[in-house]
């Protein structure tokens, strides 16, 4: 991962999209201060890392949530309408 300037990015977009295109991920510094990341769109989400760190953390949360003893899908005539 390189770093340029936002001055030195508008002056070589061109430049700067081809190293993206080739998998590159380029900083770009204002002031001294990064402000933007370009890097190239993953077609597929998983392909991504944040989005696949995101799923795992997901994944992670729901299988540490406390078994509340449900069951979906087993209701009964008796459940809707009661003794009726």
């Amino acid at each position: 991962m390189r770093s340029t300037t936002a001055r030195d990015a508008n002056q070589n977009f061109s430049k700067l999209l081809a190293e993206v295109e080739q998998g590159e991920t380029v900083l770009i510094t204002k002031n001294g201060r990064t402000v933007a990341e370009l890097r190239p769109r993953a077609d597929d989400p998983r392909e991504d890392p944040e989005w696949l760190a995101a799923y795992e953390r997901m994944l992670e949360l729901m299988r540490a949530w406390p078994d509340r003893g449900y069951e979906v899908g087993k209701i009964t005539e008796e459940d809707k309408y009661g003794d009726a």
